[in-house]
């Protein structure tokens, strides 16, 4: 008994020890049909016993458990059951597969999706092995067996998720894969409470409560019992503002402010007209240029006609879309994420005509109309939340949404001075009490709605109330009203009116109590005088805080151009009314015209493309082609097509062509191309039979241009082709400041006659400066700053063929060395400034060196962000290197032909320098024999 008393005690202070990836995995486990029960200490796993079934084997585990270390039951090799151990939820390498569990608490089905949160906390295995209950972001819930993977914690392949304090904030650092040690996500979610250390990480799984990160078995034991005891905080639960306020308030930051910073702070000065995306994360490489450019309008009218808050609108398009530049928001002109279902996004993803109408949908339909309506499944509240309650419940497979949304809130407010932080009263549930939320202040009044059991719903306290009934709270509704103060969905919303009643102890945490009261609002009219809005209607009325400009969007009129209202729009102080006013249209045509050809399955490129307005006057006006101009296009159909332009209550159109025959010949060089590399890769001289193989390979590229290739794909293609050219090209680069190496050069260049050169071979040379051109560093420091990078270094590079500048044909890939200095956890990115836009090119590190991917050779900047992970990975070796450089024969040439020149003036210039002076003596002899007859002649006349 002593013996097993103690193997238990050393148990518990094992679990105390800091988390340590063990030597141990699941890979010892014993494979069998039967189910083993095991013991698992220390680096030896133990068999228990064995049974033909879940049952037995259940019987064997609790009767073990009490006196053994962390004991399991194993079938072939899958952890079933533990006492200890952390979940992995099931994903895929395309991100399209959602993992669906039951809530605990109201049995309510929810999801997640692996790659934006693999770990949750394991709590226990149903009676027949076939679920399991875990804890992720809040919720707690039962999951199949077959969706996650049960590791006892001393089997964990890598660290799992943790909160740490870093600059008086509180970080979240999310694994997205137990195949890297790497935080794959760091999320800021506010300002640190004072009872977490910085630097310390903590574990939690709810986010309200956090664990040392020696006490990870007592945090399970404590969810195990539905407790928060041994936490760090067990009586102040933190809660982040921004994650935890309502939709359903008023943001104090100024549209004239949002414009400022879109503007001035991103930079942002056009939409997007064509699309790069290097990486492939789903976002236009371009950092200056965004879908929000000239919208601010939008997100400011939408929240005061359907109760939309306008920053928070504004910070979770900003996470839906990397700022506007998604492919969703410039295909489809969808800021939101709408529709846009895991299994298939590009296919599933709402389109809209105008980005402005995708902003009008989310504030209308998607806020007031579903997640803050009470009738409809998505109802959890309005605040982005967690997985137990608020928007994340329905709006995303990715558990931490919320922290990520509210995260972007938080940063744009912080660029204001934190207008936004604390600035209304919160009262948060935190029980499992379905809590009743009534018409007025009594329980005889009608229930507008309730809460649902989950915990974590936040409610906006306007103001406290004592009656014969007790204690009360008013606080905004989340659902609209009628005229009777009843539940109706109506979509519009009065912030003034709208309001309901909750009993105070229905709330067990509260936030800025002292922050109670309501905004004094005006009203304020727009007539679209014949035109109409996009909902319609003639006239749109809303309220607006008192001394705010009011906000409206452009109406539509049949053949005539909206230029403005009867008077200025400037901020109001009374009930206003605005008249808008038109220009008669004749005609509008194209002017010039963007691309016209497209491969199939590509992305509408209207780059170039300009729209001509003929007015009725006779005058005329031309306008950029945008994407909400253009419609009736489909690039997933081959064949001729006509892409309508609307623009001015009339329409035009343009002929694309979209050709499949194309894709496929991309598609059969692809498929060469990984052949090619998996047979080549690791060989250093090739056949004369993979030369030719290479080669053709190579002309063809040439022909039908490269298809997509990763970083390692390029360098190891690449590196094939030099070997297959043999120096019958010479690559060059110079000793420079930065060891700049390169891969691609082979790739970017077409071959044409340069193999059938014999003597003078073609030299292709990389050459590396150490400045850019003034005006470009600064836009680009701004840029860089208003995206939260900190500003490093520039540098130039140019590429020259026979000593002539030429472009790429292909991205590249360039290698630097790291600045001195450089941290271990810094991570850096290289910016490109091309023609006015500042693009981030795909940027990766090693141990001393970091690589980019460029689509262009030209002016560059090296910036970086501080993370919490570790980058120590090996180096890699480009193609082409200074210590491997060619003779640069065009260079020599030129410097001996220059020798010879200048040997040449030297002889002809002491040539003609002796002429001179025999010029020069025989002219002084001449001289002398004329003065000396002279003299002879005088002396005669004399």
């Amino acid at each position: 008994m002593f013996k097993k008393s103690l193997i238990k005690l050393l148990a518990v202070l094992c679990f105390f020890l800091p988390l340590q990836v063990s030597a141990l995995s699941t890979s010892d486990l014993v494979v069998l049909e039967d189910f083993s029960v095991v013991s698992i200490e220390g680096d030896s796993i133990i068999e228990l016993s064995t049974a033909k079934n879940y049952k037995n084997a259940l019987v064997i585990y609790n009767r073990e458990a009490p006196n053994y270390n962390n004991v399991a039951i194993v079938q072939n090799g899958k952890v079933l059951q533990a006492e200890y151990g952390i979940i992995a939820v099931k994903s895929t390498p395309a991100c399209d597969y959602n993992v669906e569990f039951k809530n605990v608490i109201d049995n309510g089905a929810n999801y997640v999706n692996g790659c934006y949160g693999v770990d949750a906390a394991y709590l226990g295995t149903n009676e027949d092995g076939t679920k399991a209950m875990m804890m992720i972001s809040g919720v707690v819930g039962w999951v199949n067996m077959d969706d996650v993977t049960i590791y006892p914690l001393e089997m964990l392949p890598s660290r799992i998720s943790t909160y740490v304090v870093k600059d008086g904030y509180l970080y979240h650092q999310i694994k997205q894969s137990f195949t890297s040690d790497l935080y794959s996500a760091l999320i800021n979610v506010g300002i640190a409470p004072a009872y977490l250390e910085s630097d310390i990480e903590y574990y939690s799984y709810d986010g309200h409560y956090f664990y040392n990160h020696d006490a990870l078995a007592i945090m399970l034991d404590d969810y195990k019992a539905s407790s928060h005891a041994s936490s760090v905080n067990p009586y102040e639960p933190y809660y982040n503002y921004y994650q935890f306020v309502s939709h359903r308030t008023l943001t104090n930051v100024t549209v004239e402010e949002i414009l400022d910073y879109f503007r001035n702070t991103l930079q942002l000065g056009h939409t997007i007209t064509n699309y790069l995306d290097m990486d492939k994360d789903s976002a236009d490489d371009t950092l200056n240029r965004s879908q929000f450019y000239d919208e601010e309008d939008a997100f400011f009218q939408y929240q005061y006609q359907y109760g939309a808050n306008a920053l928070m609108m504004i910070g979770l398009a900003m996470n839906e879309t990397a700022t506007g530049r998604s492919s969703l928001a410039f295909t489809r002109n969808n800021l939101f994420g709408h529709a846009a279902y895991d299994s298939d996004v590009e296919k599933n993803a709402s389109r809209y005509f105008e980005v402005n109408s995708s902003i009008y949908s989310h504030a209308k339909y998607y806020i007031s109309g579903s997640y803050a309506n009470p009738f409809r499944f998505q109802f959890h509240g309005s605040f982005f939340g967690n997985k137990a309650n608020g928007m994340n419940v329905s709006y995303a497979s990715d558990p931490y949404w919320g922290e990520k949304a509210a995260q972007f809130y938080m940063n744009i407010d912080k660029a204001f001075g934190s207008k936004d932080y604390n600035s209304v009263a919160l009262g948060i549930k935190t029980s499992t009490d379905d809590v009743k939320v009534y018409q007025y202040d009594s329980t005889t009044s009608t229930i507008l709605y309730s809460t649902g059991k989950n915990p974590d719903f936040s409610f906006v306290i306007l103001d406290t109330i004592t009656n014969a009934e007790g204690d009360w709270y008013k606080v905004q509704s989340e659902a609209t009203l009628n005229d009777e103060s009843k539940v109706d969905m109506i979509y519009y919303y009065d912030y003034s009116n709208y309001v309901a009643y909750i009993k105070q102890s229905d709330v067990q945490v509260l936030m800025n109590i002292d922050k109670l009261g309501q905004k004094e609002l005006v009203e304020v009219t727009f007539d679209a005088n014949g035109g109409h809005f996009q909902d319609e209607t003639t006239n749109i009325t809303y309220q607006l805080e008192v001394g705010r400009t009011p906000v409206i969007e452009v109406p539509e009129k049949e053949n005539a151009y909206f230029i403005g209202w009867d008077k200025d729009v400037a901020p109001i102080n009374e009930k206003t009314t605005y008249v808008a006013q038109y220009k008669d249209v004749a005609s509008i045509e194209m002017k010039t015209l963007p691309l016209q050809y497209f491969e199939w399955n590509d992305r509408i490129n209207i780059d170039g493309g300009t729209v001509q307005i003929h007015f009725v006057d006779g005058s005329s006006k031309d306008i950029e082609l945008s994407t909400s101009m253009i419609s009736n296009f489909d690039l997933k159909t081959e064949g001729e097509q006509e892409v309508i332009v609307t623009l001015g209550g009339t329409t035009t159109s343009y002929g694309i062509t979209v050709d499949k025959e194309l894709d496929t010949i991309r598609q059969e060089l692809k498929e060469e191309i990984t052949l090619v590399l998996d047979e080549m890769s690791e060989i250093e001289t090739l056949t004369d039979e993979q030369v030719e193989r290479v080669l053709t390979l190579k002309k063809r590229m040439d022909e039908y241009m490269v298809p997509y290739l990763t970083q390692p794909q390029l360098r190891a293609l690449d590196g094939i082709i030099y070997k297959a050219i043999n120096h019958r090209i010479h690559y060059v680069i110079y000793d420079n400041d930065l060891d700049a190496s390169i891969s691609g050069l082979s790739l970017s260049i077409d071959l044409g006659d340069s193999l059938d050169k014999n003597l003078l071979k073609d030299t292709i040379k990389l050459i590396v400066k150490n400045s850019i051109n003034s005006s470009h560093e600064k836009l680009m420091s701004r840029v860089a700053e208003g995206n939260g990078y900190k500003v490093i270094d520039t540098f130039a590079i140019k590429t020259q063929k026979n000593l002539d500048n030429f472009e790429l044909n292909t991205p590249v890939l360039i290698s630097i060395k790291k600045p001195e200095g450089a941290q271990s956890n810094e991570l850096f990115t290289v910016l490109l400034y091309e023609n006015g836009e500042v693009i981030k090119c795909y940027t990766k590190q090693t141990n001393n060196y970091i690589q980019f991917m460029t689509p262009s050779i030209g002016e560059f900047m090296l910036v970086s962000r501080t993370t919490t992970n570790e980058y120590i990975i090996d180096d890699v070796v480009e193609t082409v290197r200074v210590d491997n450089s060619d003779a640069d024969i065009p260079a020599l040439i030129a410097a001996v032909l220059f020798a010879i020149a200048s040997i040449l003036g030297i002889v002809v210039g002491i040539d003609a320098l002796l002429r001179k002076r025999k010029r020069k003596k025989i002219h002084d002899q001449q001289k002398n024999i004329a003065e000396e007859d002279s003299v002879q002649q005088n002396g005669n006349f004399k």
